[in-house]
């Protein structure tokens, strides 16, 4: 029974059970992907300007199916993430953290959506609070993220803790002062703490894991996300007076997928290798010494 219960908890991530969650879940984000598709981005009355270049057609869906992949991705991760961490010794505070902040890039994904549909899907670095709350819920998600590979509790980690809540704090400040002088240059605060909070995320998550392909999460996460922010805001024109529909759908879309969401899938594909699958390698291997030093006893 104890045996059942450690494969049921530690090696069958991908059975029936999670197959059928899966199918429910498609069926759920197809809803979901289907009403961004007919709802209207916004009452024409509120856009200010009538000839704002929207994104339609196969590029839209692009952007759809792209954004709403991420409540896929991510309660995968939360599944591999709680064996994974477990197996690996961590406890239950550690666990939660990691749980609350992967959830927490759910919360930023979907302020995310809700700010592009309000841009109509054509990508422009604007000041609003549903933007505002993407990058604050997408730092907070990486901060408890990080803080669930803490090994052990020093007064180093606490001081990091403290550093990113003032970080936040600072941001929350700035951003409408951004706002109030319409410059983007407030906004870059948001991509220093992002680096950093990836930084510690990094140096953690290779202590725990002892991989050196960890430094893969924030070159996507970090460096591909930002290129491709930087080509948005240099080539992806303007929606009143130089649209540029396909450089901005194109770079929008490379930004999310090729950023975080490959981010977040190769840290989950190492937690899986080293908490999941080595690990149950590793059992199943001491199980077979142990079966083998009992048959030679008894003989």
């Amino acid at each position: 029974m104890r045996k059942n219960l450690q494969e049921d908890t530690n090696t069958k991530i991908f059975n029936a059970e999670l197959a059928f969650i899966a199918l429910c879940f498609v069926i759920a984000l197809f809803g979901l992907g289907y009403t961004l598709t007919i709802l209207p981005e916004i009452a024409e009355s509120q856009l200010g300007n009538p000839n704002r270049t929207c994104i339609t057609g196969g590029w839209k869906f692009g952007l759809i199916v792209t954004h709403i992949l991420t409540f896929a991705l991510i309660p995968l991760a939360m599944r591999i993430f709680y064996s994974g961490l477990k197996n690996l010794g961590l406890g239950f505070k550690v666990i939660f953290a990691s749980q609350l902040g992967l959830a927490f890039i759910m919360v930023a994904i979907a302020a995310e959506i809700g700010w592009h549909v309000t841009q109509c899907w054509y990508y422009q670095n604007d000041f609003t609070m549903l933007n505002f709350m993407f990058y604050f819920f997408l730092i907070s998600a990486f901060v408890l993220w990080s803080d669930g590979l803490v090994l052990k509790e020093t007064l180093i980690t606490r001081f990091i803790n403290v550093l990113f809540a003032i970080s936040l704090l600072a941001i929350s400040i700035l951003y409408p002062l951004g706002y109030k002088v319409n410059n983007p240059g407030f906004k870059v605060p948001i991509y220093i703490a992002l680096t950093l909070v990836f930084g510690i995320l990094t140096y953690r998550g290779y202590k725990l894991l002892k991989d050196w392909r960890i430094i893969l999460v924030p070159i996507f996460s970090v460096g591909v996300n930002l290129t491709f922010v930087f080509l948005l805001d240099k080539y992806g024109g303007n929606p009143y007076t130089d649209p540029q529909r396909t450089f901005n759908a194109l770079f929008h879309i490379l930004h999310d997928l090729g950023g975080t969401e490959a981010g977040v899938a190769i840290f989950t594909w190492l937690v899986y290798r080293k908490g999941i699958a080595q690990f149950s390698h590793s059992n199943q291997e001491k199980l077979a010494t142990e079966i083998s030093q009992y048959g030679s006893i008894n003989s």
